[in-house]
């Protein structure tokens, strides 16, 4: 199990995150109790481990939660953090969390409000406690670590025009905006390890003429987003973090659904459907 390690305001060493409890991201641990403007938990960024992986979530309705790499000449200041973030979390909607980030093994800088926090996640079996001394800000941090992070976390970038061409896409295609949402619909509501919903609920539910049509949904976002496939786990990322699906959509995607159910329209589908789906 990789360890995830964090460096709390107000503290002279590194801090192990229990890998069975969540760890709050609260006033106290960003700011030792003195910044009455960040929220005690849960109503507060936090990392936890689910299916085998630690990720960030927030919960914060107040504060954009910022992810960025740590490396030599890292920020120092939060606006240089959120300048050089890879990953953004926007603040949460009421009872709602925002969808979490899958944190790589390496060094991260976190940004909450004016406040940064260094963590590190390593499955080596180097003490962070026997690291060289504390830098002012950011505390220690290894050059091989810190490569082992870049190293894992690239992957290709984001088109510049890449939130215009999905938006355009959406407001052209209803539908795919719709079925994306419904599909996401763990991430949007903010269930504790999300799921997405199978393509074939998707598609008898809004009645679709296809099980595999979320599936092209799906390629044609990656093509304007990053030019090509294989970024599913970010696909839900990009889309949540850029507000270009949201409880707006699940909502109408549920009322779609149970119209179809009361209409018996669900029944034809999931008829048509399956039988597809066996041959």
């Amino acid at each position: 199990m990789a360890e995830l390690v964090i460096w709390p305001a107000g503290h002279s060493d590194w801090f192990s995150c229990a890998p069975d409890q969540i760890t709050w991201l609260d006033r106290a641990t960003l700011s030792a109790g003195r910044d009455p403007t960040l929220h005690r938990s849960p109503r507060c960024p936090g990392l936890r481990h689910v299916h085998y992986r630690w990720e960030l979530f927030s919960r914060d309705t107040t504060h954009a939660v910022y992810l960025a790499p740590y490396t030599d000449g890292s920020p120092g200041h939060f606006k240089e953090v959120q300048a050089q973030a890879v990953s953004t979390l926007p603040p949460a909607l009421p009872r709602f969390e925002t969808h979490p980030v899958e944190l790589a093994e390496g060094a991260w800088v976190v940004s909450v409000g004016k406040w940064i926090l260094p963590l590190r996640i390593s499955t080596s079996d180097d003490d962070p406690q026997q690291e060289e001394p504390a830098g002012t800000i950011l505390g220690p941090t290894k050059e091989n670590t810190v490569a082992a992070a870049q190293k894992r976390g690239s992957a290709s970038p984001v088109l510049p025009d890449a939130v215009s061409k999905v938006d355009a896409y959406f407001k052209r295609n209803g539908l795919a905006r719709m079925a994306l949402a419904y599909y996401y619909r763990d991430y949007i509501l903010g269930t504790v390890a999300p799921r997405t919903t199978a393509m074939i609920d998707v598609a008898i539910a809004l009645d679709l003429s296809a099980e595999g049509t979320v599936g092209e949904f799906k390629k044609e976002l990656q093509r304007r987003i990053w030019n090509e496939q294989h970024h599913q786990r970010e696909l839900a990322q990009f889309l949540l973090a850029n507000g270009l699906i949201g409880r707006p959509d699940l909502d109408r995607a549920l009322r779609v659904a149970a119209a179809n159910e009361a209409s018996g329209r669900t029944k034809v589908a999931r008829e048509r459907l399956n039988y597809r789906h066996k041959r």
